[in-house]
């Protein structure tokens, strides 16, 4: 008896600003439902919000790529360094995770706010100046977001161009392993050579605490190497695509977007419906299953591979009123899991929160008529990334 073939993955989107609808069609008939990658692999698709907290808390699901089962339509074949905590397991995850977990601490990121304000004026500055129209992605989602993060890590915010265009190519699921090989090597050797100068001439920053955690023998320097291209890669390719989708979503909702514009107290619960309608992590959260276990209804072997999907836990009716529309005075917006949930949350929250609230309430004070040159359905979306944002988007004023 043939068994009926398992669905494509990943999934078309209708809208372009919504999950795929094939998410809610099969989780309505299979909570966790099993779907096949690009690579052919069979892969556990988690969409529930009930059910991806719990795979993101027990430790019998494993963030490793090294462990048997992994998605390895995420992971690719380039192995990860040393020191990329987001993709271990305890202990080497908690370990490296306290290392920098003080540097994230609300009031250090609310302090960074006039700076990253000044940041903002200035590209808005430039903007301005050369007219009425630009790429709001080029032209600001990607250089604000790692000006902002060069700035944290004391890396020279002209080299960003090398990261962003080497990111792009590992990234990318349609790059061929070769290509995101090499990309991968020349991104590591940057960084070494980052790192490297700075165990030279230790400064009082973030890199330079780290070295003293090195000589401490709490971080060995290749860990230190994959730390750093860590936390710099993570903040600000994020952050470039939550500009870029915000702008377009709150533009699509003028209403909401006029009530902002009159009422800047508004602007952090925008910024976490934001997270929450949005959840730019469209390839799903990986994971390896290392036991036998029960998910709802379903028997997951060690071995499985799973998939958690951020961005349709945040549109679940059992947790979210009418989740598929977008409204700032959502009552519950932080129940959303766009930063993750349990041990590997994000560090970061508090930097996005303060970024983008600085952006979105900066660029439309200066620019109050923006708008988009396109309608949204003929944007260039990144339906091939990891991270799911925009390519351009052309805008005028």
């Amino acid at each position: 008896m043939n068994r009926p073939a398992l669905p494509d993955f990943p999934m078309p989107r209708s809208n372009p600003l919504d999950p795929p609808p094939a998410y809610a069609e099969l989780g309505a008939r299979q909570p966790v439902f099993r779907v096949r990658t690009r690579r052919g692999e069979p892969v556990w698709v988690v969409t529930r919000h009930e059910d991806a907290r719990t795979v993101l808390t027990d430790p019998r699901f494993s963030s490793d790529p090294k462990t048997p089962g992994y998605p390895s339509y995420i992971s690719g074949d380039t192995p990860l360094p040393p020191g990329f905590f987001l993709n271990q397991d305890a202990p080497d995850h908690t370990r490296l995770r306290r290392l920098v977990t003080r540097e994230f601490l609300a009031p250090r990121m609310e302090a960074k706010r006039p700076r990253m304000r000044a940041v903002l004026d200035g590209l808005l500055d430039t903007l301005a100046a050369r007219g009425n129209s630009a790429d709001l992605v080029r032209d600001l989602a990607f250089p604000m977001a790692a000006t902002v993060m060069c700035e944290l890590l004391d890396v020279p915010p002209a080299e960003s161009g090398t990261f962003i265009t080497l990111t792009d190519v590992i990234l990318d699921r349609s790059s061929t392993p070769e290509q995101a090989a090499t990309a991968a090597a020349e991104l590591m050797g940057y960084f070494d050579r980052v790192v490297t100068a700075r165990e030279k001439m230790p400064t009082d920053d973030m890199l330079g605490r780290l070295v003293a955690h090195e000589e401490e023998g709490r971080l060995s320097h290749d860990e230190f190497v994959g730390l750093a291209a860590l936390l710099l890669l993570s903040g600000y390719d994020t952050m470039a695509q939550m500009i870029g989708l915000g702008t377009v979503t709150l533009l699509e909702h003028p209403a909401q977007l006029a009530a902002l514009t009159a009422d800047a107290a508004l602007w952090p619960q925008a910024v976490e419906e934001l997270l929450r309608y949005l959840s730019i992590n469209h390839a799903g959260l990986p994971r390896a299953a290392t036991a036998d276990l029960t998910l709802g209804d379903t028997r997951i072997r060690a071995g499985d591979g799973v998939l958690v999907m951020i961005n349709a836990a945040n549109r679940d009716a059992s947790v979210f009123s009418d989740p598929d529309a977008f409204d700032i005075h959502r009552t519950d917006p932080q129940a959303h899991i766009a930063f993750g949930h349990g041990f590997h949350k994000c560090i970061g929250l508090t930097l996005a929160r303060v970024e983008l609230s600085t952006v979105f309430s900066g660029l439309f004070d200066r620019f109050p008529g923006l708008r988009v040159d396109r309608p949204v359905s003929e944007l260039p979306f990144r339906h091939d990334m990891v991270l799911y944002g925009l390519r351009e988007l052309p805008v005028s004023w």
